[in-house]
């Protein structure tokens, strides 16, 4: 029986603290606000006290003026890889028949020692012969002759390498004997 006591009672508690909870409220209220009355004025002291008060003009302020600064940083609309144009060649059938061909594509026939200067005497793939002096321009690259031995031709070529630093380069046509030595 004491059980059937106890359980009602219970019940009565569970019910009790859930009434003290919701009329307790979880924080304290804040007090309402106090109500702003408006007292009515006659027209002669409203415009009195209107005339009273200063006009305010209000002058509306142009807003700051930012300018830009783009130093330091990138713009947007390049691109990211700069890609050089090569230079512009002229077409094959305006160059001389010695800068139509590659450098590799000549062969040194022969060398001429006359009292002025050394001549070279060179064939290209074609079979055609050609003879070159010093200074004379060669190949597809803009080589020229700097040097002419009696075994081989040296010619200077200038390009621009990876970097776009130019390079200059030399290479030479040595003199093919009977042999082939």
């Amino acid at each position: 029986m004491t059980h059937a006591i106890h359980h009602p009672l219970r019940i009565v508690l569970a019910v009790a603290l859930l009434f003290a909870f919701v009329a307790g409220g979880c924080g304290k209220e804040e007090p309402a606000p106090a109500q702003v009355v408006n007292k009515t004025m006659p027209k002669e002291a409203a415009k009195a006290a209107e005339a009273a008060q200063p006009v305010a003009v209000s002058v509306a302020q142009p807003p700051p003026v930012v300018v830009y600064n783009p130093a330091g940083k990138r713009d947007p609309f390049v691109a990211f890889l700069k890609v050089r144009k090569k230079d512009a060649r002229p077409s094959i059938g305006s160059l001389f028949p010695l800068q139509r061909y590659e450098l590799g594509e000549f062969r040194l026939v022969g060398v001429i020692w006359s009292p002025k200067a050394a001549q070279a005497l060179v064939e290209d793939s074609e079979g055609k012969g050609y003879t070159l002096t010093v200074g004379t321009k060669i190949g597809q690259s803009g080589g020229v002759v700097t040097r002419i031995t009696d075994k081989e031709v040296v010619v200077r070529e200038e390009f621009r390498d990876y970097m776009g630093k130019k390079v200059k380069r030399d290479s030479s046509l040595k003199l093919q004997t009977v042999g082939g030595k």
